[in-house]
């Protein structure tokens, strides 16, 4: 059974998200803002003599060439953000952010978690055991939801779900990005393990170190869907430490993710009060793919929000 919009309706906003994301940065205006009042509060002549004023703020010490503060040029401009938390906390503190600005900075402008666990010390604060304890609570929901006929085509033992939740999230992500070539069947053969995927699910499913915003996203979607909602994905992301959905939010390449996703949540929950969740399920994930389909063939990997390198295909 077929249901909701057309694929030829989902393949158009996906160009039109393309297009948008020619756009400037509404993140780079704020940053812009930010580096012209420290322009005018020191009395700097120019940029050049401004950006050399922010590199000597960062690093203590002036520049030995020209091509050193020139990342600061690309930091304004928007060709490049900081290329580490560090940088970007040491960017935030020389343009005089206060702790809001700086924790906008990371969501937003550099679009990061506020917070990282990298250490073994900082995997045992109250904010990241809460944190743990909730990503375990939606992993072991989507375990107990997983249909007894998927669990039986994979050879799960029902009561030994929660071994295999590596390898049910695995194939659970198949459907939701397209195959250049062959049947599901066939796709699904040649990709009988999930063992090259263990060590990054693990680090993640353990908030261990970075984990980019979109590749959260895609955890959530799969854990969380068919009963996710557009509020409640915005709700955990926040939890998490993560910008909200946000209309004017953009990836650091100026790629508009949020706006894409509002507009396929808006078209998923206007489905739901149609049909059964699974139809709406099937149609999700169909939309994905055909998302996933556009933004490979129009040369914007950046986008293909539910792909990552252990699915190889």
């Amino acid at each position: 059974m077929d249901a909701g919009y057309t694929m030829d309706e989902v393949a158009k906003l996906a160009k039109k998200c393309i297009l948008l994301g020619n756009e400037k940065r509404p993140e780079l205006e704020w940053v812009r803002k930010r580096y012209e009042w420290i322009q005018e509060k020191y009395n700097l002549k120019n940029k050049t003599e401004t950006d050399r004023f922010l590199y000597e703020r960062m690093h203590g010490r002036s520049p030995e060439k020209t091509t050193e503060f020139l990342k600061i040029r690309y930091w304004r401009t928007g060709k490049y953000v900081p290329g580490s938390r560090e940088q970007s906390l040491l960017f935030g503190k020389a343009l005089e952010l206060s702790k809001e600005e700086i924790r906008f900075m990371m969501q937003g402008y550099c679009d990061r978690s506020e917070d990282i666990y990298g250490t073994a010390e900082s995997q045992h604060n109250r904010k990241c055991r809460e944190r743990k304890a909730y990503l375990k609570k939606i992993a072991e929901e989507y375990i107990r939801n997983v249909p007894e006929e998927k669990l039986e085509s994979l050879h799960v033992p029902k009561e030994k779900a929660e071994m295999f939740f590596r390898h049910l999230y695995f194939t659970d992500a198949f459907h939701y990005v397209e195959f250049q070539s062959g049947t599901d069947a066939e796709i699904m053969k040649k990709h009988i393990t999930s063992y090259r995927y263990q060590s990054e699910f693990a680090r993640q499913m353990q908030l261990r170190g970075e984990i980019p915003r979109k590749v959260f996203i895609r955890h959530l979607l799969i854990l969380g869907l068919p009963e996710l909602t557009l509020e409640k994905l915005d709700e955990q992301l926040q939890f998490f430490g993560y910008l909200g959905i946000d209309e004017e939010h953009t990836m650091v390449r100026g790629e508009r993710l949020d706006w894409l996703l509002i507009r396929i949540f808006e078209m998923y929950e206007e489905l739901l009060g149609k049909y059964e969740r699974e139809v709406c399920l099937r149609w999700f994930q169909k939309t994905c793919r055909m998302l996933d389909r556009v933004f490979r063939e129009e040369g914007h990997p950046r986008l293909r929000f539910m792909y990552f390198k252990a699915l190889k295909v």
